[in-house]
């Protein structure tokens, strides 16, 4: 405990919150944080455990707002009967709560959920198949979700995280699969995973990508078996988008599959292998490195797959990959620019940001993986350490871009443990800078000096990724 937080709780314990000492770790609000504080401390249940509780809300996004929310789940616990706040068994509540307003409220509102946050770090979601009930798979979802962001607080290795969270995905789409077909009495067509679901790098609150096809014999069961599919993943997206008092399951995104929008929901093997063997642009090469079975029609999804890598990873190299897929980002930032996005503070698409990183990577993907089948994954940090390895990027390029990747990633995490929103926007406003230098775990005592540390390195982690961007792809294009 450090000379503020161990001079904090000596005061907290004599009731009388130290509103300076809120004022230099970052508190936006230190009149009413030290009210909050002081309600806490007064809690029979949470008075003899302040020095394990209050040090850790201190160095929390909002220590006021998490120090209220634990002295209302502590009068909830004992109006329900249940056992009391123990931080000894679950360290990472205070953080959880002072770090993310929507699991404050989902604790608020399941008390017993506490237990989720048990051990020095919370247990990985459990890998148990989801039960095909819709109410189930969000009642997953928010306990895995919980769990995740847990372990996310508590510093472990984040590479973990977008596992975790993509596994947890996993299990949900499955079980939801299920539910629809056991619903419309539709046979399964095969489900893919696209994007960041595809490879395994799931956000904490993004949608997820998905690709439907099916096997059909004949152009006449193609056309009965297109409608039956339609109304299966239609099921499937409802059923998953639907927002009730448990929260939503997934944010269902099919605009990836052939023809985007305009197309239809589903298609056969055939279908789909045709429109890109005719139709397919290079951008579209690039979305299928991430492509991988899911669920369903197993010898669909096997045909799918098998063939379309040829698509992919062409034999013949073509020169002008590098410098499309430069073109193609530069394009994209140009539409956002013209569109009013503030990109200068986009974690994601940003110069220097997630996109850049992600772009580069699969430009040597397209480039080489013809010849190097280990380039052919759609794990953005796995595709890096190949590229390393087989000397395709000098090792120390590499691991620079992989480190930078693992931060941007990070922050954006963060962004979106405030309220599970779809956002990808490095704050403007030094409150918010601040809040999100404590969720990733800058814990410098003065909450400036964790801001501080924060502009640093993202100022530095946005110029290192755009000219290794600029140098790599231009070079390998020329």
């Amino acid at each position: 405990m450090d000379a503020i937080a161990a001079a904090f709780v000596a005061r907290l314990e004599r009731d009388q919150p130290d509103r300076d000492a809120l004022h230099t770790v970052g508190e936006p609000d230190p009149e009413h944080a030290a009210g909050a504080f002081l309600r806490a401390v007064q809690d029979p249940d949470l008075r003899p455990t302040c020095r394990l509780w209050a040090p850790a809300l201190l160095r929390s996004a909002r220590p006021g707002f998490g120090a209220q929310c634990l002295a209302d789940l502590a009068q909830r616990l004992r109006a329900a009967g249940s056992a009391p706040i123990d931080p000894e068994r679950t360290p990472a509540l205070p953080r959880v709560l002072g770090s993310s307003n929507f699991l404050a409220r989902l604790l608020l509102r399941r008390p017993d959920w506490v237990a989720e946050l048990s051990g020095p770090v919370p247990d990985p979601p459990d890998p148990s198949p989801v039960e095909p009930d819709w109410t189930v798979i969000r009642r997953a979802k928010y306990r895995g979700l919980l769990r995740i962001a847990a372990r996310d607080l508590m510093q472990r290795d984040f590479d973990a995280s977008l596992r975790e969270l993509s596994e947890l995905a996993d299990r949900c789409l499955c079980a939801a699969l299920d539910c629809a077909v056991r619903e419309t009495g539709v046979a399964a067509p095969a489900l893919l995973a696209l994007g960041k679901l595809g490879g395994k790098e799931l956000n904490f609150s993004s949608d997820v990508d998905v690709l439907f096809v099916y096997g059909a014999e004949s152009a006449t069961e193609d056309l009965e078996r297109n409608r039956d599919v339609a109304g299966v993943v239609t099921h499937f997206k409802s059923g998953l988008d639907a927002l009730t008092e448990e929260g939503f399951g997934y944010r269902v995104d099919l605009d990836l599959r052939p023809e985007g929008r305009t197309g239809v929901l589903a298609n056969s093997v055939d279908a789909a292998l045709n429109y890109y063997a005719t139709f397919g642009a290079e951008w579209e090469r690039q979305m299928l490195i991430r492509l991988r079975p899911l669920s369903g029609d197993a010898p669909a999804a096997a045909a799918f797959a098998d063939t379309i890598e040829a698509f992919v990873y062409r034999r013949l190299i073509d020169p002008d990959v590098m410098r499309d897929v430069h073109a193609m980002k530069t394009r994209i930032e140009e539409e956002r620019r013209r569109a009013g996005r503030d990109l200068e503070a986009n974690l994601k698409e940003g110069p220097g940001g997630i996109r850049d990183v992600e772009f580069l990577t699969q430009s040597f993907q397209l480039f080489y993986g013809a010849r190097h089948a280990e380039l052919r994954t759609g794990h953005v940090p796995d595709a890096l350490a190949a590229l390393g390895r087989l000397g395709l990027l000098p090792e120390a390029v590499s691991s620079a871009l992989r480190r930078a990747y693992t931060w941007l990633r990070r922050a954006e995490h963060a962004v979106q443990l405030v309220e599970e929103q779809q956002t990808s926007l490095f704050p403007r406003d030094h409150p918010g800078q601040l809040a999100l230098a404590r969720r990733l775990g800058y814990a410098d005592a003065a909450g400036d000096e964790a801001r501080d540390r924060l502009l640093e390195d993202w100022t530095a982690v946005r110029h290192e990724v755009r000219t290794h961007f600029d140098a790599l792809v231009f070079r390998e294009g020329e």
